[in-house]
């Protein structure tokens, strides 16, 4: 009888502990269970030449349909002397206005320049933000902006092999530890490249801007 009983007791734990095994894990939040891709673009940008004067040099605004996470701004070249430029990242609430927006591969903002990172999902048709540089000074009509980050980039000289490496704002590992990275809310918002009122001389640019759409 004992003997019995006892086996009846093991089976029972048996098919609870099956059961237990079944039931699915609920996600925690910050909890990673899988690769979840979100809706990526980005854009590359060659042979700028900044204006003189230094203030918003390259900006990408915002989506009326869409949040714009910004996660990498990429930036470096050469001038016609070497000089330390005060590199900031800020974000205004109102878009700037006028200017001259260069054309061909200087401008981040070329439609054939703006890359899907996934050509097999349709949802990146078509990006929704707005991306531009300048080579006439823009109006700026936010004068009190947010200031996201800043870098010292060193430009070599024009011409010679003493290359020196971009400066890079990669807000990619943020999102990995939960953090918020620079977002723009509606297209009246906008994240810039400024140059802190520091002309660079004769310069030629390049670099590269990434951002998510979801």
């Amino acid at each position: 009888m004992i003997k019995r009983l006892t086996l009846i007791a093991l089976g029972l734990l048996a098919l609870g502990s099956a059961a237990i095994a079944q039931i699915a894990t609920v996600p925690q939040v910050g909890l990673t269970i899988g690769y979840l891709p979100k809706i990526t673009y980005s854009s590359s940008f060659f042979g700028f030449v900044p204006f003189t004067g230094g203030t918003d040099e390259i900006c990408i605004s915002g989506s009326a349909t869409k949040v714009v996470r910004v996660n990498r701004i990429s930036l470096g070249g050469t001038a016609s002397a070497i000089v330390n430029l005060p590199v900031t990242i800020l974000r205004r609430v109102s878009l700037d206005t006028g200017g001259t927006a260069a054309t061909t591969t200087a401008n981040p903002g070329v439609t054939t320049q703006i890359a899907s990172r996934d050509t097999g999902q349709a949802t990146n048709a078509s990006a929704t933000a707005v991306l531009v540089s300048y080579t006439a000074a823009p109006t700026i009509v936010d004068s009190a902006p947010v200031y996201l980050d800043s870098a010292t980039m060193v430009l070599s000289l024009t011409g010679t092999g003493a290359g020196v490496g971009n400066a890079v704002f990669d807000w990619s590992r943020d999102i990995e530890n939960n953090a918020q990275v620079p977002t723009l809310r509606g297209a009246a918002q906008q994240i810039c490249v400024n140059f802190n009122g520091t002309t660079p001389g004769t310069a030629s640019l390049n670099g590269s801007i990434a951002w998510t759409e979801e």
